[in-house]
């Protein structure tokens, strides 16, 4: 598996470099949009990806601000856990994965979630 994320972030990229999500029709639509006429946390997220592969990072920041303030999180849960060699990122690891910042993450993400709905954001 460690070998196999970077190949799919690349493709991904690559992907995204090239389909603008705005003007496809036949990509994946979100699914909780589609049944309840509001936003999820995520919504936003392939035009945000669309947007910093071109280098745009104040569109990508507008289409979803939590898809791009998870990314640093992501890549770092990743990092120490799978390319921790030598036990050398322990202490971002133990700081990444805590129990609080765990916790603190899913706070935040519900609150984006349902702050974004009531202020149109």
């Amino acid at each position: 598996m460690a070998l196999a994320f970077p190949v799919i972030v690349i493709l991904l990229c690559v992907t995204y470099h090239f389909v603008d999500p705005s003007s496809e029709t036949h990509l994946i639509q979100c699914p909780w949009r589609l049944l309840t006429g509001t936003l999820c946390p995520a919504c936003g997220s392939q035009r945000a990806l669309h947007a910093l592969v071109h280098g745009h990072l104040a569109e990508a920041w507008s289409y979803n601000y939590f898809f791009i303030i998870s990314i640093p999180l992501a890549l770092a849960v990743v990092l120490v856990s799978w390319y921790n060699f030598g036990h050398r990122l322990d202490g971002l690891k133990r700081i990444v994965l805590h129990p609080i910042t765990l916790k603190a993450y899913v706070v935040v993400f519900c609150v984006w979630w349902i702050a974004r709905n009531l202020l149109h954001i």
